[in-house]
């Protein structure tokens, strides 16, 4: 809820003289000491919708957070050691001595309101000053008051104060939007005992001043303003230009577009250069095993053929070995147990057929075995093996020749089949 301006030089929000000073709302490091994460779907939406305050870097309750020239958000932690660069999107760190990180108040006062509400939802709200079970809300002083409490708080300040019973039924985004405060803005001079509201802002000084500073301050005359015009003015500027920024969004987002259609075609036509090569190795591979069967089979029939005929006159040796060797075993059998009548009838036909046993010759190995025979594979081995390397040698000087890429053809296909057998 907003709060109307003060006069000029008036006092702020007083401390209720009858109670103990305490402090307001709790500090940010202690937003998520005894609070149970809860499952209920607007505990869980409110938890999704306000994801944006955690840390950029190690996405936990950001303390202390810090605003990067970047526009992203980290925590103390995250920058405890010295950043050349942002942690999240590589950005360079500003040079010069005066860059630094700027606390992030926006963050930190809502990180604080938030857990106010959620204390507030879950009944866990207590008083700020006696800490019993607190019943109201100060929205001017942001403080928990139990009933107790805030009978003597009204008697001295009468602030706005609301039952909890009647915060409770609010949104999260209702009741942050009730406890923002545009006007609460004090002067800027420490040298005052108490903190003094005012409506007057200074641009020659780039500060909030009350009546009496900026009566002292008459360098600066002309430059003063009213501080909700200068509030106004500003908001206007961060408006234009975050429409200029969302016409730069729409062209980064064209050549994002533009680059992740690239990326994808890339993709495809890789796929399909893979597909390709995969295709036609598999064509060369048909192929050369095609001519390996057919070498292989013209292999085995040329053995065959010649096993063949060296088998038949294997045969032929064996049996004149056998009759060679039968007819000496014969006549030394007939020389130890022959009678002399049976040498002399057996005498002359033995002697016709160990003579034309003798007229018998072994032919020679060498005219037996042709060894020379398979030298017709070797060549068409030769020939196949060439056609493969050489088609290879030549697509690589095709790619180092730019006339050459311009005009390719498929190596294999034209080599491979152009190898006559």
């Amino acid at each position: 809820m907003q709060q109307e301006a003060k006069p000029a030089g008036s006092p702020g929000p007083q401390q209720d003289p009858a109670l103990p000073h305490a402090p307001t709302m709790p500090p940010p490091e202690s937003l998520s000491e005894g609070h149970e994460p809860s499952h209920s779907p607007t505990e869980q939406a409110t938890e999704e919708e306000f994801q944006f305050l955690h840390c950029q870097g190690c996405r936990a309750e950001a303390k202390c957070p810090k605003l990067l020239p970047c526009l992203h958000t980290l925590c103390s932690g995250c920058l405890e050691e010295p950043v050349r660069q942002c942690p999240i999107c590589q950005a360079p760190w500003p040079p010069g001595p005066d860059a630094q990180a700027l606390d992030n108040v926006f963050f930190e006062s809502l990180q604080r309101r938030l857990h106010v509400y959620r204390q507030i939802v879950d009944a866990q709200a207590l008083c700020t000053r006696c800490k019993e079970p607190a019943d109201y809300w100060c929205f001017e002083c942001e403080q928990l008051l139990c009933a107790k409490c805030i009978e003597a708080h009204q008697w001295f300040l009468k602030h706005e104060a609301r039952p909890l019973a009647e915060l409770r039924s609010q949104s999260a985004r209702e009741f942050l939007d009730g406890t923002r405060k545009s006007n609460n803005i004090f002067c800027s001079n420490p040298n005052h005992r108490d903190p003094m509201l005012t409506s007057i802002y200074c641009r020659g000084c780039s500060k909030p001043l009350c009546c009496s500073c900026a009566l002292l301050d008459r360098g600066h005359s002309e430059l003063k303003c009213d501080i909700r015009t200068e509030i106004q003015q500003r908001q206007e500027e961060l408006d234009v230009m975050t429409q200029d920024l969302q016409e730069q969004d729409r062209a980064f987002g064209a050549a994002q577009a533009q680059m992740t259609s690239a990326i994808s075609q890339l993709g495809r036509v890789r796929a399909d250069i893979e597909e390709l090569i995969r295709a036609r190795v598999r064509q060369v591979v048909e192929h050369v095993l095609e001519l390996e069967r057919q070498l292989l089979e013209g292999v085995n029939a040329r053995y065959q053929r010649d096993y063949e005929e060296i088998a038949g006159q294997l045969g032929r040796l064996d049996a004149v070995l056998q009759r060679i060797r039968t007819g000496s075993m014969l006549v030394q059998r007939m020389k130890l147990y022959a009678s002399d009548q049976e040498v002399l009838d057996m005498h002359g036909f033995l002697r016709e057929a160990l003579h034309q046993l003798r007229q018998e010759e072994p032919q020679s190995l060498r005219a037996a075995v042709r060894t020379d025979s398979f030298d017709e594979f070797k060549v068409r081995l030769q020939d196949l093996a060439s056609c493969i390397t050489q088609g290879t040698d030549a697509a690589v000087n095709r790619r180092a020749s730019p006339e050459a890429a311009r005009t390719p053809r498929d190596t294999f296909d034209v080599d491979l089949r152009s190898v006559s057998w």
